[in-house]
């Protein structure tokens, strides 16, 4: 069952190998996201953000990444990666709902909102299926995109 986990001291580690490297050379750099060793440094160091594990069962296939984005006054879902060895699996469409829903529940919201590239055609698909849709704003080059439950 896809459910998700704090990052802990017993498995941190974990949590900073997940990639979306096919060739799993460097995990660090990412090519459409910041690495999760880069966002757990951020969660520790800025506590509006929270980094989380994606689990299967007790599996680790993923990372998710989210906060409160003060500038917009509103929950931001700002990373979000499902390690190489399980894209194709459709981990990514199942996870998602999981991570929206944690998100509405810890913000008392019905809107979350995230940034994008345009040029990640994949993550496109998979954020507007679900229901997410462009506001016409762009952050810091990347479009901004809303859901609302």
């Amino acid at each position: 069952m896809i459910h998700l986990e704090d990052i802990t001291r017993e498995n941190w580690r974990q949590a900073t190998f997940v990639t979306t490297d096919p060739e799993r050379k460097c995990p660090l750099d990412e090519e459409w996201v910041s690495s999760a060793a880069f966002s757990i440094v951020q969660s520790v160091y800025e506590p509006e953000w929270k980094s989380r594990l994606i689990m299967d069962d007790d599996t680790v296939i993923g990372f998710a990444f989210y906060g409160w984005w003060e500038v917009k006054k509103a929950p931001l879902f700002c990373r979000y990666m499902i390690d190489i060895d399980y894209q194709g699996k459709g981990y990514g469409k199942r996870a998602l709902p999981v991570i929206v829903d944690e998100m509405m529940t810890a913000y008392k919201t019905d809107r979350i909102l995230l940034t994008l590239e345009q040029d990640n055609q994949r993550a496109v698909k998979l954020y507007t299926g679900f229901g997410f849709a462009p506001t016409g704003e762009t952050f810091e080059g990347e479009e901004i995109y809303s859901f609302k439950r």
